[in-house]
């Protein structure tokens, strides 16, 4: 077994001070239970013969039975107590790991840039910040007993040698010799953990499709379907996690088989060639039949370990990843537009080979509502994207003012901006707290100023108004109703980019129209740029631009 870069990184994540009393604890837990071991044997020694043990190979003190009888109900005192403290040390340190990883990968997800962004699939992300964080957790419980295992059984070994060093070495060569015959079956479960997570990779993904098309499924009768490929799903899992199980089985009957063994070995050993007195015999006896279950715990641990590793590999994977694609630190005020947006030459591609945008030379005047138009796929909105700040061109420049928007300015630009896409995304909550999420500190009258010049004076006729709940997603209100309140968010920065992406594509007529009079209220104070096929926006729009093949063909 390897811990390779994982536990470290893991430790780093939790504090050293965690890491150091988990440690300190398992060792006192570990050193109070050997001791104890090694004072079963004057213990048993007074008990039978009332006398001292020749044959043991240190002396001790000559104290009486009641006394090394109160040692020993101290040392399980004392070795009690070390287990809650450490039981609760273990809990906090993986406390701190688990949250500090799924905070880690949060942010490393939410501060890539936009264009690593688009390359990863929503299932994945759902998976590791979930799923695979709670692997994670799980391999630092494996850990931490592989700690206090392995310290258990080091204070046992040392306590076997102090009663019979011939004895103690032969048992741990056999111990030794055990563990190795494992060695298979814990690249086994790694290479299981390997598939799980695979396995929640495409469960996830498969899940928010499913989710998210429920409407279609119904409209098309494949509910059953939809059902019969996620429990397809379900039944690799399950059967990826029943072979971890078996094997985790089967070591243990492979275990118990060979415990028996050396046991039986061990006795004929210590009787037959040692001739070791009862008294330490019994103690052998003792410390074997304690350390027999905390090595098949050991095995136990070690395949646990292995299986959930993987998770912990995948997630520092991805904050590496994303790290390295992490925007830069904005590096000042965000550029503020009273004159005009320039694009000189500006190419893009998603993939190489495949431009989505190509020789783009566009000018955007402040208080100016262009309208981009074009089949889809002409890099209507990628040509937005650039414009808002969201993705850096791949040749050519983007100006504010005339002032460039590089790496570190493109950050701050995108506080001046505000978007508004086909799909409004509402969060649960009141229609105050949607808005709020957008400027937290406005006012009573700034929200209402947003709502009227949105053209959402509709609130005002729901219960409770400005604190109706919406319910998940917004899902209380109309299509259009929601498009208006996410215009009104956006007017609620008082952005000097408005960017509307095919906004009024799913909504009737009736919020068309209502959304494209707000619109044409704010001419000449508002810079829109609208991504529209066809209708009002491009009747109302200043100037309609025309993209085919990612260059501008008309406008």
């Amino acid at each position: 077994m390897a811990f390779d870069r994982t536990l470290p990184a893991l430790l780093a994540i939790g504090t050293r001070a965690a890491t150091v009393r988990v440690l300190l604890l398992s060792l006192l837990g570990a050193a109070s239970e050997g001791i104890g071991f090694v004072l079963l044997v004057p213990l048993i020694a007074l008990a039978a013969q009332g006398g001292e043990v020749a044959a043991l190979p240190f002396a001790l003190p000559s104290l009486s039975l009641g006394v090394l009888l109160a040692v020993f109900v101290v040392l399980v005192i004392l070795r009690s107590v070390a287990d809650v403290a450490r039981a609760l040390a273990e809990q906090d340190l993986r406390a701190r790991i688990v949250d500090g990883l799924r905070i880690r990968a949060l942010d490393a997800l939410l501060n890539a840039n936009w264009r690593w962004a688009m390359t990863r699939r929503r299932g994945e992300s759902e998976a590791l910040l979930v799923t695979n964080v709670d692997r994670a957790g799980y391999a630092v419980e494996m850990a931490a007993q592989l700690v206090r295992l392995g310290f258990a059984l080091l204070a046992l070994a040392l306590a076997a040698m102090v009663v019979s060093p011939a004895a103690a070495l032969t048992g741990g060569a056999a111990a030794a010799f055990v563990l190795l015959l494992y060695r298979p079956l814990i690249r086994r479960a790694r290479a299981l953990g390997e598939t799980l997570s695979r396995g929640y990779d495409l469960l996830y993904s498969r899940l928010g499709e499913t989710l998210a098309a429920q409407r279609i499924l119904k409209s098309f009768g494949r509910e059953v379907q939809a059902s019969q490929e996620m429990s397809e799903s379900l039944r690799e899992l399950r059967r990826t996690e029943f072979a971890f199980v078996r094997d985790s089985a089967i070591g243990q009957a492979a275990l118990h088989i060979g415990g028996a063994i050396m046991a039986a070995g061990l006795a004929w050993l210590a009787l037959e060639l040692l001739e070791l007195e009862l008294a330490i015999v019994l103690a052998l006896a003792a410390i074997f039949v304690r350390a027999l279950p905390l090595v098949g715990s050991l095995q136990s641990a070690m395949q646990g370990w292995s299986h959930a590793s993987p998770a912990i590999a995948d997630a520092l994977s991805m904050i590496e990843a994303a790290s390295e694609a992490a925007e830069p630190v904005s590096d000042g005020d965000a550029p503020r537009l009273t004159q005009r947006i320039e694009l000189a030459d500006v190419s893009f591609s998603h993939q190489p080979g495949r431009p989505a945008l190509s020789g783009i030379t566009l000018r955007i005047e402040a208080g100016e509502m262009l309208a981009l138009t074009g089949r889809s796929g002409s890099g209507k909105s990628t040509l937005a994207d650039i414009a808002a700040g969201l993705i850096a061109p791949d040749e050519g420049s983007i100006s504010i003012d005339g002032a460039k928007l590089g790496e570190g300015a493109r950050r701050a630009w995108r506080t001046r901006v505000a978007y508004v896409q086909q799909e409004p995304v509402l969060f649960s909550g009141t229609v105050r707290d949607n808005l709020l999420w957008a400027k937290p500190d406005a006012s009573e009258d700034q929200l209402r100023a947003a709502l009227k010049e949105a053209a959402a004076d509709f609130v005002d006729r729901l219960p409770e108004g400005l604190d109706c709940d919406l319910g998940e997603g917004g899902k209380a209100l109309s299509g259009g109703e929601r498009q208006r309140i996410a215009l009104a968010r956006a007017l609620l920065r008082d952005p000097d980019l408005i960017v509307l992406d095919e906004a009024t594509s799913s909504v009737d007529s009736q919020s068309e129209e209502a959304i494209g009079a707000a619109l044409h209220a704010m001419a000449g104070r508002r810079t829109v740029l609208a991504i529209a096929h066809r209708g009002l926006l491009t009747e109302i729009a200043d100037r309609v631009v025309r993209l085919e093949q990612g260059r501008i063909a008309s406008g």
